[in-house]
């Protein structure tokens, strides 16, 4: 920002000088042509009245060879026979006829050379220029002066802006002279503090929240354990101490200093452990579980967890709103900047699209709340969220996040390549 303002603190300073000089130019030119032709007809006049009293030749010689004009060759004298006294220019002369004592005309002639006028011009001009050249040094240097503060104030709040990007809140940027800056300045300190109260709102929120949930889940647990043995009597005892866990983790993590720090996980990894979990429970509902997670690793700006949930919200409503043996897949695309994950099924597919991503929207009575986890989670990254028909002829939730640490190409396509991706081996759970 301090090189715009030079620049255009330069170029105005510039501007004014190159205007002035122009006015000048103009004025001093003007001058000097008008002093040269007093000039000469003062001294044509002062040889004319020695022609005019009939002074002998060498009056006229002499008066000629007094004036400057005429010591420059540039002054003469046609006497009416001919002869010639002094110099006479045969182009761009000024002629003054001059009646003598014996009824016969002399003529002066002068002549005006161009160097004359642009010799002292140029002259004026180069001492009006240095001096432009030194007002355009002393504007640039005091107006670098004048605008450190607005610069050091922008740079407060880029540092500051990119605080709280980072995690940090509350944070109290100083005041500068600019009105206009400072207002910014405070719009920004108040932001920061709402921030920071939202967030600990929302924490206290969840931790309220999770405490309730204790309740029943501890009645929730001892029923399970009063259910007697076997494979579905040990999956729900895992269940809910996967549940109470989650609970108690929910619990402790709104209990601390919540930041918005950056985060970052392999999606790749994330969705296979987890796409690894949901087969176990297809292989007994009769679902084809393929998930591909190609072979390199694909970092987003999501904890495990985040996107973890992400994963359990889509597949969850696969599982919910999709009879047993309904066929279910997943792919994770790195391409371009982007990190592509598609989740499909066999069901009969979404009905309104344009509803489907709306906070607490549902047609089949559910809380509406799993796609708004998973738009939530990939807006964070920068990406986008994209409901369709896929390939199982069902409904096809496409999320393109932003790869973490990546420049990300302006319009990625990275989606368009689960059609390829889905003739590649894939790992199938049955």
């Amino acid at each position: 920002m301090n090189r715009i303002l030079l620049r255009a603190t330069l170029a105005a300073a510039a501007a004014a000088a190159v205007v002035l000089l122009a006015v000048f130019g103009v004025l001093e030119w003007a001058d000097l042509a008008g002093n040269a032709s007093t000039t000469a007809a003062t001294q044509a006049d002062s040889v004319r009245d020695v022609l005019a009293g009939g002074g002998p030749i060498d009056a006229v010689r002499a008066a000629i060879a007094r004036t400057s004009l005429g010591q420059s060759g540039n002054l003469g004298v046609r006497l009416p026979d001919g002869t010639t006294i002094g110099s006479v220019h045969t182009s761009d002369v000024r002629l003054a006829p001059v009646p003598l004592p014996n009824g016969t005309t002399a003529v002066v002639a002068t002549y005006q050379p161009t160097w004359a006028v642009l010799g002292p011009w140029l002259a004026r001009m180069g001492v009006l220029v240095v001096g432009g050249v030194l007002a355009v040094g002393v504007a640039a240097a005091v107006g670098r002066r004048r605008n450190r503060p607005l610069v050091d104030s922008v740079r407060a709040i880029v540092a500051a802006t990119a605080s709280v990007g980072r995690g940090r809140t509350g944070i109290e940027i100083p005041a500068s002279g600019a009105p206009e800056v400072t207002e910014l300045i405070a719009l920004l300190n108040e932001i920061s503090v709402r921030v920071e109260a939202l967030i600990a709102s929302e924490r206290e929120f969840v931790a309220d929240l999770s405490h309730r949930l204790r309740t029943p889940l501890t009645a929730l647990r001892l029923d399970s354990e009063s259910i007697g043995d076997g494979p579905v009597a040990e999956r729900v005892r895992h269940a809910v101490l996967a549940l109470e866990m989650d609970v108690d983790d929910l619990i402790r993590t709104a209990s601390r200093v919540t930041t918005l720090a950056a985060a970052s996980c392999d999606a790749a990894k994330v969705v296979g452990d987890r796409m690894a979990f949901w087969a176990t429970l297809a292989e007994h509902q009769g679902r084809r579980c393929e998930f591909d997670c190609g072979g390199e690793q694909a970092l987003v700006g999501l904890t495990d967890k985040e996107l973890g949930a992400v994963v359990d919200a889509l597949v969850g409503n696969v599982f919910q709103h999709t009879p047993a043996g309904t066929p279910i897949a997943a792919a994770v695309v790195r391409y371009a900047g982007w990190v592509t994950l598609v989740v499909e099924d066999g069901g009969p597919g979404i009905v309104n699209t344009a509803t489907a991503l709306r906070r607490g929207a549902s047609s089949r009575g559910s809380t509406g709340l799993g796609l708004d986890i998973a738009r939530h989670a990939v807006v964070a990254t920068g990406g986008t969220i994209h409901v369709d028909r896929g390939r199982l002829s069902g409904a096809r939730i496409r999320l393109r996040f932003a790869e973490a640490g990546s420049h990300h190409e302006p319009a990625p396509r990275a989606w368009r390549l689960w059609s390829h991706s889905a003739d590649l081996p894939a790992q199938t759970r049955r």
